[in-house]
């Protein structure tokens, strides 16, 4: 079939045979030469008969006699037949079931699209382009192949000359039936009783369209015109760039054209316009579905049937018996079936690898095939000779012919048993491939491994030998050669089958190469008179050790006894047939995910040193290992099957919880570790991190209790976990759990800041750090200095006042230190201002109140460390004074208001100033004058215990002389001072205000200065209720301050006096007062409240008399209010109220009996207002008064 498969080589033989018969001339060729280049040609011709039936192998699914023909747009599909006397295909017959057909249909990809222009218009262009042979011409002219879709272009009318066709062509895929269907027999009784000729073995897939455009102009040149017009169109499928491709005269020749469609898939009247044609032609690729499940036949194969019906022996006889039939139709199937088993092995891809390296194994392979066929052929020339045979005697020369196929080489059972021997044999050599494991051909290369192998190790299975000769091959053949005569010796003869025992033999060699990194394992196809086939050898350095190596030896004479933890106890035992010389235990750790890199471990006993158990400690806890043994008998070493165990899981405890009691005690809670029985828990050990300490602290519990608490003076614990502890080994901690902290207390002069550095590291989110010590080590400082990106503030224990100083001096050192470190990118100086620039700095949010002092103190101590050194550091410091203090606590006596100056200077906002005492130091109290602009609010804490209210007036006055003993000071400063100064403060600023005021008149009458009007805008404001003690204060300055209020403000009494010339004067400060009202403790006091009242009544109407002005209204009108005499937000004002009320009605009563006078009605509108309900005990009340009391209320 393929002679001339390979011309180079055949040029190369002849080459090659014309310098063999060199002339004698040439005599400077040797001999040697000549042989080497003859011995080349016999193998290359060799190679090239090899390559030349591989390729008849391979190639032997090609169809021959089978027609290929286009489709023309008809329906049809795989398994439909085929008439080829009407040139049609039957629509409803197919050959095999729709289950059949889809099991054994091969479906291939081919996407593939090109567009053309047909400038030409023949009937003969249109027959090349549909690809018509001519048989289908003739077929379309006589009417036999109706034209549809786009094969209707062949029918096309030529009545215009001015034409161009765009040919679209798309397919998808190519459908095939499986040429294993095909060579199966086809069912006889549709081939018999059809009159079909071929089926339909392969479609291609995918659509056609053809796009006449034509006009009725005859002009050659116009028609050029279209051809490029069209030549734009196949270089894309966009109508938008198509038509904005076209120049003016193109578009204008375009609108002429009409277009005539003729398209496989979709359904458009034809012609239309250029325009609409172009829309259409864009949509093209896009019409066969996403999936191409529009796609239509365009070409098709089709498969004779007369091949499928030949080898059919009920088609050819007749008048033989149906059994007899089947056997010969079962015959014939088993040599089809023979000959595709043997060629789908040479055809695996799985075999290609060890089919190219055993040449002789492909050979013979490739022989059993063709003798095979030569029989096959044989065979149905036999059966094809019966027929002319009379019919009586058909039957008997069939079953001759079948009695001497079933004694021949050729029977089932013979060519079964050889082709599973050959499948099992490329099972082997594949699996030693895939285990990496080695195959030698020769003994000089089975010599080079053992004698040069880097490994010390060799262990070598010996298997058959490819190379010689086939018996049962030899016997088919001479079958076949004798034509068909029976030898004696071939019907004895049978392949011998490859038992059960070689082929575990070889499974436990490939399983003993997972030792490949200590041992070399190799398998041999050598032929061997000293080792019989499928049998191990074992070398060493070279030399050969066991002849006989038995592979996966049972495991019961070494027995596992006991695991534990981290070792495990075995139990040697002897052999009950003959006694054990050596042996050797091996056993190694597996990978977490199962695998077997680890070298083995040894542990040998010689004779002597065996004894009943030994114990392999040093073991892994909860770890999976293997064991296996050797144990040297007197003839053979045995090499038993690897064993799996397992150690004892030590367990670890459950879950930490942490509940952090205070600032040095930690209570921590577990789960129990589960354990077995065998194995149980001693205790547990708790272990502990701390900041600034390298390593881990622990404690033990005592017994099983899963709760520990840990106590550690200033300790910063921020890690805790648990180990179980066994009795041989501790388990591995369980998960490290985080302890809550919300500062780090660190005593750095004990702990290493390059600990503390490490833990910091750790954090999500920065936290403080509170120094309880610290050092003034160089490196140590550096070493914090380095903490700092990681931490959010730096603080000072609340004891830090005791150590000031050192404080101060740490301070400086960071400060310097910062100005002196030099990273990349990193500056210090501005991290160790921001971890201090916070309101409660050096210490946290619950302020000390020596926090200020602190910070005076350190602004006093940089100043002096800066004179002293010449440097520069309170620069550093003043973000920090920006941020610190949130209010600042002076006391004038023990503070020089020269340092408090500077640092208010240094704010960016005015802040409070709490002024917790004074001193009579005139130059102190100036000093502080001067930061009274730099203040927001001067406050005046409540009084101490043990402080006269003298005191407190004093300190507070004393706070306002020096405004009063400069008078270089503009006013705008006076004003300013003052405004700081009252801007805020605490209870007592009525009784200050009004000694403030009596105090200012004094200085202006002592001085001739006129300073008031500077306080004006403080009376103006404050406060917002006058609390008064006229016991104590003579209502004349009050009288004086009310006159300075831009808005009446209520007046509450909390003293009085009976005085009279003080009654009259308080009845002048009526007009300026909204309310008048009582301290609520006055009804402990009501009869002189009452009374109090009665005078303010009397003196009112008296005063009414004399000046001509009505005061007794102006009293009723600020006692007028609901809530008189007290105010809205007394707690029980309602019950006191009332009784209240009824008392100064019955009082003045008694008032009017006594003197005669007429008071009553001036009380009457306060009756009137107060109060919106009446509340009364009738068991200490009389009802008369009540009565007189009530109908008073309007309404």
């Amino acid at each position: 079939m393929l002679k001339n498969y390979n011309p180079w080589l055949r040029l190369l033989m002849l080459f090659c045979a014309q310098a063999i018969n060199v002339p004698h001339k040439e005599e400077s060729k040797s001999q040697d030469e000549i042989r080497e280049l003859t011995a080349r040609v016999i193998e290359l011709e060799a190679t090239s008969k090899r390559l030349r039936k591989r390729f008849e192998i391979h190639c032997n699914d090609f169809l021959s006699d089978v027609i290929e023909m286009a489709a023309l747009s008809r329906p049809l599909s795989l398994g439909m037949l085929y008439d080829s006397q009407r040139n049609s295909f039957c629509q409803d017959i197919f050959m095999w079931d729709e289950d059949t057909l889809a099991r054994m249909k091969v479906s291939l990809p081919r996407p593939q699209t090109y567009v053309k222009v047909l400038e030409n218009d023949s009937p003969q262009e249109r027959f090349r382009v549909l690809e018509m042979s001519p048989v289908l011409q003739s077929g379309t002219q006589t009417g036999q192949i109706k034209m549809t879709g786009a094969a209707a272009f062949l029918i096309h009318p030529e009545q215009h000359q001015e034409r161009a066709t765009l040919h679209y062509r798309t397919t998808t895929r190519l459908d095939m039936i499986s040429q294993r269907l095909l060579q199966e027999v086809a069912p006889s009784a549709l081939v018999g009783q059809t009159t079909a000729t071929h089926v339909v073995s392969a479609v291609y897939f995918g659509a056609q369209a053809f796009m006449v455009f034509e006009s009725d102009s005859s002009n050659h040149e116009k028609n050029a015109e279209i051809v490029d017009v069209l030549k734009i169109m196949t270089s894309t499928f966009c109508p938008n760039h198509i038509i904005s491709s076209l120049n003016a005269s193109e578009k204008a020749k375009s609108s002429l054209l009409a277009c005539s469609l003729y398209i496989d898939v979709g359904d458009w009247k034809s012609p239309v316009s250029f325009d609409k044609a172009v829309e259409i032609y864009g949509s093209l690729p896009t019409l066969l579905g996403s999936k191409d499940e529009r796609a239509v036949p365009l070409k098709v194969w089709l498969y004779p049937l007369k091949k499928l019906n030949k080898s059919s022996v009920h088609a050819a006889l007749s008048g033989v018996s149906e059994n007899v039939m089947q056997r010969a139709e079962s015959i014939l199937e088993h040599l089809r079936k023979q000959i595709r088993i043997c060629q789908d092995i040479i055809k695996d891809y799985i075999n290609v690898n060890v089919i190219m390296q055993f040449l002789t194994l492909e050979d013979k392979l490739v022989e059993f095939l063709e003798l095979m066929q030569e029989y096959q052929t044989t065979f149905q020339k036999e059966i094809a000779d019966i027929v002319h045979i009379k019919e009586g005697k058909r039957e008997r020369s069939l079953q001759d012919l079948l009695k001497r196929h079933s004694q021949s080489p050729f029977s089932a059972e013979k060519t079964n048993q050889w082709l599973e021997n050959k499948e099992t044999e490329l099972k082997i050599l594949n699996d030693f491939r895939a285990a990496d494991i080695t195959v030698v051909k020769s003994q000089a290369e089975l010599q080079q491994i053992i004698s040069h192998s880097q490994k010390t190790r060799v262990m070598c299975l010996t298997l058959y030998s490819p190379d010689v000769e086939d018996s049962f091959i030899t016997a088919l053949r001479q079958y076949i050669e004798s034509d068909g005569s029976i030898q004696n010796d071939s019907l004895l003869f049978k392949p011998v089958s490859i038992d059960d025992k070689k082929i575990i033999k070889a499974q436990l060699f490939i399983a003993a190469n997972e030792d490949a990194e200590q041992t070399k394992f190799i398998a041999a196809l050598v032929p061997s008179d000293d080792f019989p086939e499928y049998s191990v050898q074992f070398y060493r350095d070279g030399r050969i050790v066991s002849r006989n190596v038995n592979l996966g030896t049972k495991s019961d004479l070494v027995q596992i006894s006991h695991i534990k933890h981290i070792s495990v106890s075995l139990k040697l035992n002897q052999s009950d047939t003959k006694r054990i010389e050596r042996y050797i235990v091996e056993y190694r750790a597996l990978g977490d995910d199962g695998s077997n890199n680890e070298p083995w471990k040894q542990i040998i006993f010689d004779g002597p040193s065996i004894r009943e158990t030994c114990m392999i400690s040093d073991l892994k806890s909860g770890h999976k290992f293997q064991l296996r043994y050797i144990f040297v008998e007197q003839d053979c070493m045995n090499l038993s099957r690897i064993m799996n165990f397992q150690t004892v899981v030590t367990a670890t405890p459950g879950k930490l919880l942490v509940n952090k009691l205070d600032r040095d005690t930690l209570r921590v809670t577990w789960l129990r570790a589960e354990t077995d029985q065998d194995f149980p828990v001693l205790w547990y050990n708790v272990e502990y991190k701390e900041a600034g300490l390298e390593g881990w602290s622990s404690v033990q519990t005592e017994g099983l209790e899963c709760e520990c608490t840990l106590t550690v003076l200033h300790s910063t614990c921020y890690r805790v976990r648990v180990s179980a502890v066994y009795e041989d080994i501790t388990s591995k901690p369980s998960e490290e759990t985080p302890v809550p902290v919300d500062v780090w207390n660190i005593n750095l002069s004990k702990r290493k800041s390059s600990i503390l550095l490490e833990v910091l590291k750790l954090q999500t989110e920065k936290k403080p750090v509170e120094l309880i010590d610290w050092t003034d080590e160089e490196s140590e400082v550096k070493g914090f200095l380095q903490c700092l990106p990681y931490i959010s503030q730096l603080r000072f224990d609340r004891f830090v006042y005791y150590k000031k100083q050192s404080s101060f001096q740490f301070l400086v050192n960071l400060t310097v230190a910062a100005s002196k470190f030099e990273t990349t990118g990193q500056n210090y100086t501005e991290l160790f201002t921001s971890v201090c620039s916070y309101t409660s700095f050096p210490f946290s949010e619950n302020v000390p109140n020596h926090q200020c002092d602190f910070l005076l103190d350190l602004w006093s101590h940089v100043k002096d460390y800066e004179s002293q050194t010449g440097r520069s550091v309170l620069p550093t410091l003043q973000p920090i004074y920006q941020s610190a203090p949130a209010v600042w606590r002076i006391k004038l006596s023990e503070r020089k208001s020269s340092i408090l100056l500077e640092v208010l200077k240094l704010q960016t906002e005015k802040k409070p100033v709490d002024l917790i005492d004074c001193t009579d130091e005139e130059s102190t109290l100036r000093g502080f004058f001067q930061c009274l602009p730099y203040i927001s609010q001067l406050r005046f804490p409540h009084q101490q215990k043990g402080s006269s209210n003298e005191t407190e007036i004093k300190k507070r006055l004393l706070a306002l002389n020096l405004s009063f003993e400069v008078p270089t000071l503009p006013k705008e400063m006076i004003e300013l001072s003052m405004e700081a100064l009252f801007s805020y403060m605490y209870y007592g600023k009525w009784d200050f205000l009004l000694d403030l005021y009596s105090h200012v008149k004094d200085y202006e009458t002592r001085t001739g200065r006129s300073v008031l009007p500077a306080f004006h805008p403080v009376y103006q404001s404050a406060p917002a209720v006058w609390s008064i003690d006229l016991s104590e204060r003579k209502s004349s300055i009050l009288l004086e301050v009310l006159k300075l209020q831009t808005e009446k403000k209520p007046v509450e009494l909390r003293d009085w006096t009976d005085e009279e010339s003080e009654v009259k004067g308080f009845l002048q400060c009526l007009p300026y007062i909204s309310q008048l009202r009582f301290d609520p403790f006055v009804f402990y006091e009501k009869k002189r409240s009452v009374q109090f009242l009665l005078n303010l009544i009397i003196s009112a109407s008296e005063f009414d008399k004399t000046t001509g002005e009505n005061y007794t209204e102006l009293f009723t009108s600020v006692c007028s209010y609901t809530s008189f005499p007290f105010s809205e937000n007394y707690t029980n004002r309602h019950a006191d109220q009332c009784n209240f009320l009824l008392d100064l009605w019955s009082h003045v009563k008694d008032y009017e009996t006594q003197t005669g006078r007429s008071v009553l009605p001036a009380l009457q509108p306060i009756y009137q207002s107060a109060p919106a309900v009446w509340s009364i005990k009738l068991s200490e009340r009389k009802s008369s008064i009540l009565l007189e009391g009530a109908p008073l209320r309007g309404g």
